[in-house]
């Protein structure tokens, strides 16, 4: 026997409960985001019958003749004001799920581009059939196609559970279906590069680069000006992520205090963390401070600290990452090594310098193991982060010179504490005074 998501029978009388959809056109008349209506005394296959129809139209259809303003269980109604059911389900593809879902939530960019990859992917090689006729032979079929292209494993199964996503959604969230019919149908995925903490030779290699040897910013926009130069030494001397550096506000650096510290938050437009522990405060390296990033700070114009960074939505460090990665590639430094190493490299620095576990979590931004009142309750000082966070050493790295900006020759803001001007050719390149 068929079923029907939302029919329910009380006092003889069958009634059909129809969640709607956020955005949808009907949720100005019911604030609970349902829809219940009545179909009168009848068979079970009946309601069934009368159900679908009145469901259709409800979600699809504009307005439903039947359906009471108020949003109340609306009168029962006689036979001849059942609507006629031509006995076909109106078809409804997976991409109108796709579109409620859109609208369903806020959602990045990012993510709504990657579902949509998916979904053309999945109606190419399936056919595209109407939900209601989707079965798990589809998604097997489709899950061996995934396979078979030119792609990882992790990219496979993230393509996959983008089409059960939206199973998942139809299911549970507009009830169009009783049950995702994939649900148990996986890809697993094998991770096909590790990545590697940063050796003293790859870091070498890097900062011998002109960028923090002569000062030459990049002319790639993707590379933010100064953040060229600030960001990678702040990801070798913090071990915060990437998106956490490039997202930064001049207000997040507290540079009068005894301690000098960065904050990082979510508390700013655009600015997010991966997880709770991701709020935290990290102690400056001495090695920043002499470098002149305290000046860099107290230089910039307006709110943002790489005011010449773009930034994607969703994800702060998009284009630096981007940009990093051809710098590094161009520098014949393996794959396995990318600007999040610095992340391992810092971990590993401080696990070898003694530094407590609970410590370098709090440094790090990841959740503490152990009981929940060492948890909540352990109070970590800045003096004793600060200790920690000193023992990060660059080794060759505080050979680095102290240089002033090179960029264009309006612009104030220096890379280091250097008190000499330099001219610019306009082009990122430090001419001599």
């Amino acid at each position: 026997m068929a079923h029907l998501v939302g029919l329910f029978e009380r006092g003889g009388s069958y009634y059909l409960r129809v969640v709607l959809p956020q955005h949808h056109h009907l949720r100005s008349h019911y604030r609970s985001g349902k829809v219940v209506l009545s179909l009168g005394k009848c068979s079970y296959r009946d309601a069934i019958r009368i159900g679908t129809h009145k469901r259709a139209e409800v979600l699809w259809g504009g307005k439903c003749p039947s359906l009471a303003p108020t949003g109340q269980v609306e009168p029962q109604p006689s036979q001849h004001q059942i609507p006629a059911f031509t006995g076909v389900k109106p078809p409804l593809p997976l991409r109108k799920v796709y579109e409620l879902w859109i609208k369903s939530s806020p959602k990045s960019a990012d993510a709504i581009a990657a579902c949509a990859r998916a979904l053309k992917l999945f109606e190419e090689h399936s056919g595209n059939p109407p939900l209601s006729q989707l079965t798990r032979a589809h998604g097997d079929q489709f899950r061996a196609k995934l396979r078979e292209l030119p792609t990882t494993s992790k990219t496979a199964r993230d393509r996959f559970n983008w089409i059960k996503s939206l199973l998942k959604y139809a299911s549970e969230d507009l009830e169009l279906i009783p049950k995702s019919p994939w649900v148990g149908l996986e890809i697993k995925s094998r991770t096909t590069a590790h990545r590697q903490p940063w050796s003293t030779e790859h870091l070498s290699v890097l900062l011998g680069h002109e960028i923090w040897q002569k000062g030459s910013l990049p002319k790639d926009s993707k590379a933010g000006g100064l953040a060229a130069y600030w960001v990678p030494l702040l990801g070798i001397y913090t071990g915060a992520r990437c998106s956490e550096l490039c997202q930064l506000m001049v207000h997040d650096i507290e540079t009068k205090a005894t301690i000098p510290t960065i904050r990082i938050t979510d508390e700013g437009e655009g600015q997010n963390v991966k997880s709770e522990a991701g709020h935290r405060t990290i102690p400056i390296h001495s090695e920043l401070i002499r470098l002149g990033f305290l000046d860099y700070v107290k230089s910039v114009e307006g709110t943002k600290l790489w005011p010449n960074l773009p930034q994607r939505e969703g994800k702060p460090g998009g284009y630096f990452s981007q940009w990093f990665g051809t710098l590094r590639k161009s520098l014949g430094i393996p794959e396995s090594i990318v600007f999040h190493s610095f992340r391992h490299t810092a971990r590993s620095t401080l696990s070898s310098a003694g530094v407590p576990e609970t410590v370098i979590d709090r440094l790090m931004g990841h959740e503490s193991q152990g009981s929940v009142g060492a948890r909540v309750y352990t109070h970590i000082d800045a003096g004793t982060l600060k200790v920690a966070i000193q023992s990060i050493r660059g080794t060759s790295l505080n050979t680095l010179p102290i240089l002033p900006h090179g960029g264009e020759v309006t612009q104030r803001d220096r890379i280091g504490c250097g008190q000499r001007t330099q001219k610019s050719d306009g082009a990122g390149a430090v001419l001599p005074s």
